[in-house]
């Protein structure tokens, strides 16, 4: 299947935004590769940021639709959590530190705004979930709700850190592991 030469754009910036991060990767880099003049890349996206932002917009709808399938699914809490945890690793996968170090520390105002608009969106649809677990006793419900969406928001923070990154070899296992120690602390998982 032939892409357009928006979709060349799109495929390309993603694959080098997911390699280098977007803050290395010039618009220079990302017309060479996909085969397309800067005046054409002019067409479609006012700068680099417009492009950053549209491909996290498309990124972000696909996960939100893909995530709302499972929490609205069949199963039990526990069944979903796991589905969530393996869905966050599978679009995670292939993903540089050097992307994520970007992701959360964007250079431009305009891509943070983006971002908490993005991470407001996914705490909102997280405090859904969680309140009707607690509700229905799949959660604990002697658990703050409160705190445990704050803990969220402070794991979103330390992926900011270069010091925890260094911990890791990739951002697969970063996930892994701070939804793990979140979700079962550090008593081993019973199976």
């Amino acid at each position: 299947m032939k892409r357009t030469k928006k979709e060349q754009l799109e495929f390309t910036a993603t694959e080098l935004f997911w390699k280098h991060g977007f803050k290395k990767v010039s618009i220079d880099e990302i017309c060479k590769k996909a085969n397309v003049s800067r005046k054409t890349f002019y067409t479609f996206f006012e700068n680099k940021s417009a492009l950053v932002i549209h491909l996290m917009k498309k990124m972000t709808d696909e996960a939100f639709l893909e995530s709302r399938k499972i929490i609205e699914g069949e199963g039990t809490f526990a069944e979903k959590v796991e589905k969530s945890l393996n869905l966050k690793l599978e679009r995670n996968k292939n993903m540089s530190i050097e992307f994520v170090a970007d992701f959360y520390n964007p250079d431009s105002t305009d891509i943070l705004d983006c971002f908490n608009l993005i991470i407001k969106d996914s705490m909102s649809m997280l405090t859904e979930f969680l309140r009707k677990a607690q509700s229905t006793g799949e959660m604990n419900p002697d658990l703050n709700l409160n705190y445990v969406l704050w803990l969220m928001q402070k794991q979103i923070e330390f992926c900011s850190s270069p010091e925890l990154m260094s911990m890791f070899p990739d951002v697969d296992t970063i996930t892994k592991q701070l939804t793990l120690s979140l979700i079962y602390g550090i008593l081993p998982i019973k199976k």
